[in-house]
Order: C-alpha cells, then structure tokens, then sequence
C-alpha cells in the first residue's frame, strides 16, 4: 500500500492525486536446480553447480551484491520522480521494505557493498523523506498518513545510528531534517497533543528529554523522536 502525493489527503479527488495499492515483494536466490536458460534479475548470483558440493548450500563470496530489494526500489523511483509523485509510505510499502533492508545491512556493515542499497541512500530515501517532511503537500494529508510517515521516520533514525560512526553526510542531512521542528511535517503537526504522558505530567530532569515553551501550543510534542 502506499500513500499520496502532490498535495491530495488520502482519498482525494482526480485532480490533486491517487492512492495506490502495492505490495512488498521479496527476493530468492535462483538454487542450484535452476536451468542455465532462467533468469531472475532479482536473485544473486550462484556459482556454477560444478564448483558447489552437492547438497551444500551456495558458498558466498566475498564480492557478492548482498540481497536488496530491487524490485521495490525500482518501484520506489518510479513513484517520486513522476509529475504527480507518489510516496509509499503505507506498512508494508516500497519505502518501509526499503528501509528496513537497508538497516540490516548496515548493522551488519555489507550496505557499503551493496549498488542497490547505495543508490538507495543517495536518490530514492533522500528525494522521499524531502517530500514527505518539507513539502507543501503535508497539509493536505489525512492523520493517518502523518502516522505512517513518522512510523517511516522513526526506521530513518535507527538507519542513521547504524550509520553514525560513518559521519555519511546524506543520512546526517537527511537525521537533521527529521529532527528539525520547522520542517513542514513538524509545523503541521506541532499542536497534536502529547500520546505518551500528559501535558502537565511532572518528569523528573534526567527523564525529561524536551518540552513545549508554552503549555497552550505544545510545539513538535507530538513528533518527537
């Protein structure tokens, strides 16, 4: 599933945009039972029966493309780089399967070995995350997408704490937008209340990690991270 663009809440009308549906794909490697004619330009690549012991699983090499989603990243740049894109931010969408990938990999230390997931880090995460934080559009966006897109923001961050000794300015870029309370998104929502204590709940200093000014217009409460 996916959610919205260029300006229409989910469900609007013909001429401010579409809701799509989609679904996660996941990828196979091609075994070695495979006919030398099949092809998969989503698997990894096996080596040839002859150099695998029989009944042994593939050995992986060292200069092996890790597993990435590619099906949903090439799904995923189709989507924010039309006229009237569309970013999928819905469970289980493009976005969420790409993220989550891309945290493994990282936390393993294989993203810097992986094309896919590189590309994905300078082109589709960043042009996505642009969008749904600092453009216009946010205004126009049912509340259940806004959650959905802090759910995506909340992957974001644990991508860039696997990330952080890397100091890969992208993602810190990208950290810093998340966490800027005048981005559009957090603008918008910056007057929801509060879900996980009360307004005028007494924390103690080492607890208390960041609170509104102003108790009447409770900035960025709701979006913090």
């Amino acid at each position: 599933m996916t959610a919205i663009t260029h300006g229409s809440p989910l469900g609007g009308n013909d001429s401010q945009g579409q809701v799509l549906d989609g679904q996660s794909q996941h990828l196979f490697q091609q075994n070695q039972t495979s006919s030398p004619d099949s092809s998969n330009e989503n698997s990894v690549a096996t080596p040839p029966p002859e150099e695998q012991g029989q009944g042994d699983a593939p050995p992986q090499h060292e200069d092996e493309d890790p597993a990435f989603p590619h099906t949903e990243l090439a799904k995923l740049d189709d989507m924010i780089n039309r006229p009237r894109w569309v970013v999928p931010v819905l469970p289980k969408g493009e976005l969420e399967v790409l993220l989550e990938a891309a945290i493994d990999l990282s936390v393993k230390g294989l993203d810097v070995k992986s094309e896919a997931c590189q590309r994905f880090f300078q082109d589709g995460l960043t042009i996505s995350f642009t969008k749904i934080l600092m453009d216009e559009a946010v205004s126009g966006w049912k509340f259940e997408i806004h959650r959905c897109i802090i759910n995506n923001t909340h992957r974001l961050v644990e991508l860039c704490v696997a990330k952080l000794s890397q100091d890969w300015f992208p993602l810190l870029e990208l950290l810093a937008m998340a966490l800027n309370p005048y981005c559009k998104f957090h603008i918008y929502n910056g007057t929801r209340p509060c879900e996980l204590i009360s307004s005028n709940a007494q924390l103690p200093d080492d607890e208390l990690f960041a609170r509104s000014s102003d108790p009447r217009s409770p900035k960025t409460i709701w979006t913090m991270l």
